[in-house]
């Protein structure tokens, strides 16, 4: 059984020293400044799509204190690294993972609705696959509080996506 390509790249990222320094709470200043962009306060639910080896999660989890925040994506080994490195940092209950891509997300009855939804380098929302894109915008708008916003870094930037209401 073959893995996928989600898995393959990110097994080849997840050398000794990315983990170190995911371990660490090290976010590189690209994602620092995404983070930063974002409109967290205390007490928000937030979700990454696309959320890799969940840096962007445990720094939101750290600054939203008794809030919601999810990662998804579509690798298993991604999930898998999240999962490992949040265990070992001790991160917060309400920081969780789950492994499924985008355009299968269906929120669970135990998932809040989402203040803040936001992705970096996801091609079906960067405008790479502007197909798949408009799929799971219209998905995600399901999952959104009625004031929530959803976010995604375009050429280095976050900007706000309209969401279909």
């Amino acid at each position: 059984m073959s893995r996928s390509l989600a898995d393959r790249s990110w097994n080849r990222l997840l050398t000794p020293t990315y983990l170190v320094a995911m371990m660490s709470g090290a976010l590189s200043p690209r994602l620092r400044s995404i983070v930063d962009a974002l409109p967290l306060r205390p007490g928000l639910s937030v979700l990454e799509i696309g959320c890799g080896p969940g840096a962007c999660c445990r720094e939101i989890a750290r600054r939203i204190g008794h809030g919601f925040v999810l990662g998804i994506d579509r690798s298993a080994a991604a999930i898998a690294a999240a999962r490992r490195t949040s265990q070992a940092e001790g991160a917060p209950e309400w920081l969780r993972f789950r492994h499924i891509a985008a355009e299968a997300y269906e929120a669970l009855p135990s998932d809040p609705a989402f203040d803040v939804v936001f992705a970096v380098r996801v091609g079906a929302l960067d405008g790479r696959h502007p197909q798949a894109g408009r799929m799971i915008v219209s998905r995600l708008a399901a999952v959104l509080s009625p004031h929530g916003a959803m976010y995604v870094e375009k050429e280095g930037k976050l900007v706000e996506v309209p969401v279909p209401r």
